[in-house]
């Protein structure tokens, strides 16, 4: 009998190798003549959506090239830079490139603002270099600076919407500028109320102009859907069915994006959907060339077979590892890797390697971030 994994697989790898082509005649009709920017963003957007960061770098080069006196290559660039940079804050590789692109967006756009106060773009592209600056400043601990950029944030895309109400876009930054300073540690919050330079979040528009976003059905309206449903999937329970399946959507549409499908199997799993996240697993693995995501997905079926008593399973795909090579996950993957070390170590009998595991965990939790619960697992551990 024919292999139907193998035949899915096919199809799979064809609707990729397809859509690649498609980009491919797109930039070749976007160099027959010099379109308009916008043109040349909404090309590069498409490319980022299917995992084309190649094809993306080289619109960006094009955009500042082409178009040296428009924020748009550089704001375009620091929102892809944005999105490797959620994925590992503690990745410091592209700092030094945000920072480039951030001074020469701003330069551009507050120089447009001061020749015409009513240029929405120019707010929009300001708005949006000063929400990724926020961010960075907020992951290197730079506080201040951070709510300053967050504040500028909010303040400039409001004034976008307030000249153009119909750039539904801006709704999208927006949006997440609004969730994260509604989102601010407990003694920053306190603090908006009395500094002017943290900002003031609004969660009554936070999540309803993402969705209005990704219901409008632009050209970004699959940028603001996986952003609305990582951020639904941080909120509970009653939210995550919906984040799941958006995320499902994405991955399905754009099968070279990795990074939506390592999202829809993650929630999976902290859904206890153990089947449904080694099904899902499985089918990565089968369709991806990339070692580290591979063993982070490794690492998520271990899990899913540990949950389900299913020892000799979890061992095994543990064992596929490379414990060296994982330790450029994530800190967060590297901290379930620990902990999943510790446990099956225990369950294997070999208590000197868990208590090493669980101990590092404890270690790490002392100068670093780690999740709450993976400590109190580790602490667990060391009490047996």
């Amino acid at each position: 009998m024919p292999d139907i994994r193998l035949k899915a697989r096919g199809r799979r790898s064809g609707l990729f190798f397809s859509m690649k082509a498609l980009l491919l005649l797109l930039v070749s009709s976007l160099a027959l003549a010099k379109p308009d920017p916008l043109e040349l963003q909404i090309a590069g957007n498409k490319m980022r959506l299917h995992g084309d960061h190649a094809g993306a770098e080289v619109i960006y080069q094009r955009l500042i090239t082409e178009y040296p006196d428009d924020a748009i290559g550089h704001v375009f660039n620091l929102n892809t830079l944005l999105t490797k940079l959620t994925w590992d804050p503690r990745n410091t590789q592209y700092d030094l490139q945000i920072r480039k692109d951030a001074d020469a967006a701003l330069a551009i756009c507050e120089r447009v603002i001061a020749n015409n106060p009513r240029d929405h773009s120019a707010y929009y592209n300001c708005g949006q270099t000063h929400l990724t600056m926020s961010y960075l400043s907020a992951m290197r601990g730079e506080y201040y600076p951070s709510g300053r950029h967050g504040n500028l944030a909010i303040k400039q895309l409001e004034k976008t919407l307030a000249i153009k109400p119909t750039l539904v876009e801006a709704k999208m930054h927006l949006g997440v500028a609004y969730y994260y300073a509604d989102n601010l540690p407990p003694f920053l919050k306190l603090m908006s109320w009395f500094l002017w330079f943290i900002p003031r979040g609004n969660a009554d528009k936070s999540f309803p102009y993402l969705e209005q976003v990704v219901l409008y059905g632009g050209p970004f309206s699959d940028v603001a859907k996986y952003i609305y449903a990582d951020l639904l999937a941080g909120e509970g329970p009653a939210q995550n069915q919906k984040a799941t399946s958006m995320l499902q959507e994405l991955s399905d549409t754009y099968p070279g994006n990795q990074r939506f499908r390592l999202r829809y199997i993650s929630l999976l799993l902290s859904q206890q959907l153990n089947h449904e996240t080694i099904a899902a697993g499985n089918s990565f693995l089968r369709d991806s060339d990339d070692e580290i995501a591979s063993d982070l997905v490794r690492l998520w079926i271990s899990r899913a077979h540990l949950a389900l008593n299913q020892y000799e399973l979890a061992s095994k795909s543990f064992l596929r590892i490379d414990t060296e090579r994982a330790k450029g996950l994530p800190p967060w993957g590297w901290h379930s890797l620990l902990l999943t070390q510790g446990q099956l170590a225990d369950l294997n009998g070999d208590r000197t390697t868990a208590v090493s595991a669980y101990q590092q965990i404890i270690e790490i939790s002392k100068r670093d971030y780690v999740s709450s619960a993976v400590i109190e697992d580790a602490e667990r551990g060391l009490q047996r």
